[in-house]
């Protein structure tokens, strides 16, 4: 079903291999190759395009490394338009294949909407229809100041080992493409999510749990700039005791005397306010599919324990937590959301007054200057009237 759509986009795709663009994380098993014991660690490092095919196949300088429970290919994303990959083409196909990524993992990662999908393998002849592997496919929705990351992976039941492909924006860079202002990496924060969650390194759903987890933290540092701008409008409009200002004495600020007084500062704060509603709005679209998004790992979870059987009850009550904490975490983040949403609305009804009265104002003068007008024409009308009899009959005397 995605095999044309997977090809075309094979080639339309930017391949474009940069350096420090591409990398690694494994989170590696307590058993090392010759059964010794060894605490859980994670291991990540850079890689060159010309050493993806060794590692995602582990052989070359990669062959005799202790065993990982989850491996992680992670990419940055080049451009916006065509899809594009910090690297080759061949080096795409070569973690394909070797993970075993599913075919609608490109279509997915070309979406700019938020989508999830998996699929799942049976063990042939087996009357129980028990579960050999499972696919899952993650987009989140596409917002520059929350990354757009995509996730491929597949876990095979059987060795409990899971293979992963990350793509987006700001894996490694620690730039905001857009904006220039300098940003968290995924990377990093990804290993440090991944780092204590070592009883679950096992569970196919670690992985899209801990994208949701990053990209709620994203939402968070969000929300915080937007709140700070909301302030400061709320501020510039004469709000002097309500909620986080109520420490606060501003009164009738200068900027609020400015605004009523000059068209251009109106004009800037109306900017201002537009485009933080606007954000605001992009923030609300992109975590109400986030709440739809807790969702699917119930569904996957429940096909698991129905074909697979269920796990350890320490790691089921763990990952049920999780996603239950992140769930309460995203209907919490939406609220704040739209309460800012509230408060520029009430906000805009204000600068529309103080446009209005400004407009007003205007007019009044306007109809001063009117006034005096009329003034100065009766006055022109009356002299006429006097005058202008006495000095015709004086021009018609001096004529005749």
């Amino acid at each position: 079903m995605f095999e044309l759509e997977r090809q075309r986009i094979l080639e339309s795709s930017l391949w474009e291999p940069r350096n420090g663009c591409l990398g690694y994380l494994e989170a590696c098993s307590c058993v090392d190759i010759e059964g010794n014991t060894l605490s859980p660690h994670c291991r990540s490092g850079y890689l060159q395009d010309a050493e993806v095919d060794d590692w995602s196949s582990q052989k070359g300088q990669f062959a005799s490394r202790t065993p990982a429970s989850i491996r992680v290919l992670m990419c940055e994303r080049v451009g916006w338009v065509p899809l594009g990959f910090a690297m080759s083409k061949r080096s795409f196909l070569s973690v394909e294949g070797a993970f075993g990524l599913p075919p609608e993992a490109l279509p997915i990662l070309n979406l700019n909407r938020g989508q999830e999908y998996y699929n799942a393998t049976f063990n042939s002849g087996d009357n129980s229809q028990s579960m050999s592997s499972i696919a899952l496919t993650i987009k989140l929705p596409q917002l520059f100041q929350l990354g757009n990351l995509g996730l491929s992976l597949t876990h095979c039941f059987q060795t409990g080992k899971t293979l992963a492909f990350i793509h987006g924006w700001h894996v490694f860079a620690n730039e905001n493409h857009v904006t220039g202002e300098p940003v968290i990496p995924h990377a990093g924060r990804i290993q440090e999510l991944i780092q204590p969650t070592h009883s679950l390194w096992t569970h196919p759903l670690l992985l899209p749990v801990i994208l949701l987890q990053e990209h709620l933290f994203r939402a968070y540092l969000r929300n915080s700039e937007l709140w700070r701008i909301v302030q400061s409008i709320e501020k510039n409009l004469g709000v002097t005791r309500s909620g986080p200002l109520v420490m606060a004495e501003f009164g009738v600020t200068n900027e609020m005397k400015q605004i009523i007084a000059k068209e251009e500062d109106r004009i800037r704060l109306t900017a201002i306010l537009n485009t933080a509603a606007a954000d605001i709005s992009g923030v609300i679209r992109v975590l109400k599919w986030d709440q739809q998004y807790t969702r699917f790992p119930h569904r996957v979870k429940d096909r698991i324990d129905k074909y697979h059987g269920q796990g350890p009850l320490s790691v089921c009550s763990e990952l049920a937590s999780a996603i239950e904490f992140l769930d309460s975490h995203v209907s919490s983040a939406e609220d704040f959301a739209g309460s800012m949403r509230s408060r520029l609305d009430l906000q805009l009804n204000v600068l529309y007054n103080l446009i209005a009265h400004a407009s007003a104002d205007l007019n009044l003068r306007i109809a001063s200057m009117a006034g005096l007008d009329s003034a100065a024409m009766k006055t022109l009308t009356f002299v006429t009237i006097a005058f202008l009899p006495a000095t015709f009959i004086a021009v018609s005397s001096f004529s005749a």
